[in-house]
């Protein structure tokens, strides 16, 4: 039996691109679930996400999940005003001029889930561990990981964003 360490590993180095989704969504609704996905006739909430990854595929989908792309949907909907600012974007870690950084900012990728850094203090930043993490995050593809069809062809890209506290937490 394949090992939860390595199914990830397997993914992320791309070894199971080639199984198609129906078939993977499958394999690993068994191994999370311990029963079979009935896709015929969904009635979980579990067995009607993964339908809706297999059969749901509005192209608009895509840039819902872009974290770059989506703030000028919501610009355009609702107003910047719902928006953290955006303080650069840039297609590779070493592109990013830090100088120009405010002291406090959270850098984060747009085409996955997590593959963030919260920077509370500029100076105290370790460049190389976050240079190492950015650039294997920027290699992966979230799509492999869950088939989440949306994220498939989103551009994979780093942003900065405006740190902000919230006050309620504090």
């Amino acid at each position: 039996m394949i090992t939860k360490k390595i199914w990830k590993y397997l993914i992320d180095i791309g070894m199971l691109k080639f199984i198609p989704d129906e078939k993977y969504l499958k394999m690993k609704f068994k191994k999370v679930m311990k029963k079979n996905l009935n896709l015929n006739n969904p009635k979980t909430f579990n067995e009607k996400l993964q339908w809706i990854k297999l059969y749901d595929r509005n192209p608009i989908y895509t840039n819902y999940v872009d974290k770059y792309e989506v703030k000028k949907i919501i610009k355009n909907t609702i107003g910047d005003e719902y928006i953290i600012p955006t303080l650069g974007v840039w297609d590779k870690f070493d592109d990013i001029d830090f100088s120009k950084l405010p002291n406090q900012f959270v850098l984060k990728c747009t085409h996955d889930s997590g593959g963030l850094i919260i920077c509370k203090d500029k100076s105290k930043l370790n460049l190389k561990k976050a240079r190492t993490r950015f650039n294997l995050i920027m290699k992966r593809n979230y799509y492999y990981r869950f088939r989440e069809w949306p994220y498939k062809n989103v551009k994979p890209r780093i942003i900065a964003e405006k740190y902000i506290v919230d006050e309620s937490r504090i």
